[in-house]
């Protein structure tokens, strides 16, 4: 006796990658997977696109290593930044939180991982 497959293929794709994202568990890539399903097409091309231009157009900082659309990146192009001060973060994120503070006007190096 045949089992049914009761999912279609592209969606237990779908699934699949969207599980593969850090913090998305399988209840959560079931649940994005089927808002997918039930969005509009321009949405989903919407999503794509911003998926495939983040993957064309950014870099990583021949300085610091942080994601920039340029190279070297807008923190290391600023002059008015104390070059002298170094502040070694763990991701991109933490640059990210730090700088909006406003306190640290040094530079940074991004390690991608402890």
């Amino acid at each position: 006796m045949r089992s049914t497959r009761i999912t279609a293929e592209p969606v237990s794709r779908l699934i699949d990658e969207l599980g593969r994202l850090p913090g998305v568990g399988p209840k959560s890539a079931s649940r994005l997977a089927y808002y997918l399903l039930r969005a509009s097409r321009e949405q989903a091309l919407s999503l794509a696109e911003a998926i495939l231009e983040v993957k064309e157009r950014i870099v990583l900082c021949s300085r610091c290593f942080n994601i920039t659309e340029e190279n070297p990146c807008a923190v290391c192009q600023d002059v008015g930044r104390d070059q002298r001060i170094i502040c070694v973060v763990e991701e991109p994120l933490d640059v990210l939180a730090l700088d909006r503070t406003g306190e640290f006007r040094g530079l940074y190096h991004v390690l991608h991982g402890a």
